[in-house]
Protein backbone atom coordinates (compact mmCIF):
# COMPACT_ATOMS: atom_id res chain seq x y z
CA UNK A 1 0.00 0.00 0.00
CA UNK A 2 3.07 2.45 0.85
CA UNK A 3 4.58 1.31 -2.29
CA UNK A 4 1.51 2.38 -4.19
CA UNK A 5 1.46 6.24 -2.92
CA UNK A 6 5.53 6.36 -3.56
CA UNK A 7 4.33 5.68 -7.67
CA UNK A 8 1.53 8.39 -6.62
CA UNK A 9 3.65 11.23 -4.93
CA UNK A 10 6.09 10.48 -8.32
CA UNK A 11 3.49 10.64 -10.43
CA UNK A 12 2.38 14.08 -9.12
CA UNK A 13 5.25 15.76 -9.00
CA UNK A 14 6.57 14.54 -12.86
CA UNK A 15 3.50 16.21 -13.47
CA UNK A 16 4.10 19.81 -11.77
CA UNK A 17 7.64 19.21 -12.80
CA UNK A 18 6.56 19.20 -16.57
CA UNK A 19 4.11 21.90 -15.90
CA UNK A 20 6.52 24.53 -14.39
CA UNK A 21 8.50 23.79 -17.74
CA UNK A 22 5.76 24.32 -19.77
CA UNK A 23 5.37 27.62 -17.95
CA UNK A 24 8.85 28.59 -18.66
CA UNK A 25 8.54 27.89 -22.05
CA UNK A 26 5.36 30.22 -22.51
CA UNK A 27 7.54 32.89 -20.70
CA UNK A 28 10.25 32.72 -23.41
CA UNK A 29 7.76 33.03 -25.94
CA UNK A 30 6.06 36.09 -24.73
CA UNK A 31 9.93 37.23 -23.56
CA UNK A 32 10.85 36.96 -27.48
CA UNK A 33 7.66 38.71 -28.88
CA UNK A 34 8.10 41.60 -26.58
CA UNK A 35 11.57 41.49 -28.11
CA UNK A 36 11.09 41.63 -31.27
CA UNK A 37 7.96 44.36 -30.75
CA UNK A 38 10.52 46.55 -28.93
CA UNK A 39 13.16 45.86 -31.92
CA UNK A 40 10.38 46.71 -34.45
CA UNK A 41 9.27 50.59 -32.14
CA UNK A 42 13.14 51.33 -32.35
CA UNK A 43 13.76 50.73 -35.59
CA UNK A 44 10.44 52.59 -36.43
CA UNK A 45 11.97 55.93 -34.23
CA UNK A 46 15.19 55.27 -35.50
CA UNK A 47 13.39 56.25 -39.07
CA UNK A 48 11.49 59.34 -37.37
CA UNK A 49 14.48 61.03 -36.13
CA UNK A 50 16.36 59.98 -39.85
CA UNK A 51 13.92 62.23 -41.09
CA UNK A 52 13.70 64.86 -38.27
CA UNK A 53 17.78 65.13 -38.60
CA UNK A 54 17.18 65.46 -42.74
CA UNK A 55 15.29 68.76 -42.23
CA UNK A 56 17.09 70.46 -39.06
CA UNK A 57 19.60 72.67 -39.39
CA UNK A 58 23.45 72.04 -38.14
CA UNK A 59 22.84 73.66 -34.60
CA UNK A 60 19.67 71.16 -34.21
CA UNK A 61 21.15 68.22 -35.97
CA UNK A 62 24.08 68.42 -33.24
CA UNK A 63 21.29 68.21 -30.62
CA UNK A 64 19.40 65.78 -32.04
CA UNK A 65 22.34 63.38 -32.95
CA UNK A 66 23.39 63.87 -28.87
CA UNK A 67 19.25 63.14 -27.82
CA UNK A 68 19.39 60.48 -30.01
CA UNK A 69 22.36 58.33 -28.69
CA UNK A 70 21.11 59.22 -24.96
CA UNK A 71 18.03 57.41 -26.05
CA UNK A 72 19.54 54.41 -27.85
CA UNK A 73 21.45 53.79 -24.85
CA UNK A 74 18.60 53.78 -22.04
CA UNK A 75 16.35 51.76 -24.07
CA UNK A 76 19.91 49.45 -24.71
CA UNK A 77 19.84 49.41 -20.91
CA UNK A 78 16.50 48.99 -19.84
CA UNK A 79 16.46 46.03 -22.64
CA UNK A 80 19.08 44.38 -21.46
CA UNK A 81 18.20 44.82 -17.67
CA UNK A 82 14.79 42.98 -18.95
CA UNK A 83 16.54 40.36 -20.20
CA UNK A 84 18.84 39.51 -17.33
CA UNK A 85 15.93 39.14 -15.09
CA UNK A 86 13.87 37.56 -17.65
CA UNK A 87 16.90 34.95 -18.02
CA UNK A 88 17.15 34.49 -13.84
CA UNK A 89 13.10 33.73 -14.26
CA UNK A 90 13.14 31.59 -16.34
CA UNK A 91 16.77 29.27 -14.96
CA UNK A 92 15.12 28.94 -12.06
CA UNK A 93 12.00 27.83 -13.33
CA UNK A 94 13.93 25.32 -15.59
CA UNK A 95 16.26 24.00 -12.65
CA UNK A 96 12.97 23.57 -10.17
CA UNK A 97 11.11 21.60 -12.91
CA UNK A 98 14.34 19.53 -13.60
CA UNK A 99 14.51 18.33 -10.01
CA UNK A 100 10.49 17.93 -9.67
CA UNK A 101 10.96 16.01 -12.47
CA UNK A 102 13.98 13.96 -11.88
CA UNK A 103 12.26 13.29 -7.98
CA UNK A 104 8.96 12.07 -9.47
CA UNK A 105 10.86 9.73 -11.79
CA UNK A 106 12.70 8.06 -8.81
CA UNK A 107 9.68 7.77 -6.89
CA UNK A 108 7.72 6.14 -9.24
CA UNK A 109 11.04 3.38 -10.02
CA UNK A 110 10.97 2.65 -5.91
CA UNK A 111 6.59 2.23 -6.50
CA UNK A 112 7.35 0.04 -9.15
CA UNK A 113 10.27 -1.95 -7.21
CA UNK A 114 8.89 -5.42 -6.21
CA UNK A 115 7.63 -5.43 -2.46
CA UNK A 116 10.05 -8.16 -1.37
CA UNK A 117 13.12 -5.89 -2.06
CA UNK A 118 11.70 -3.30 1.31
Amino acid sequence: MFQSWITVVGLVLDLLGFVLLLREWWLAFFHETASLEAERRRAWERSIRHTQRTHASDQLRTHLDTTARIQDEMADRNAQSRHEATLRSRKRMFIAATMLIVAGSVLQILGALPVNLF
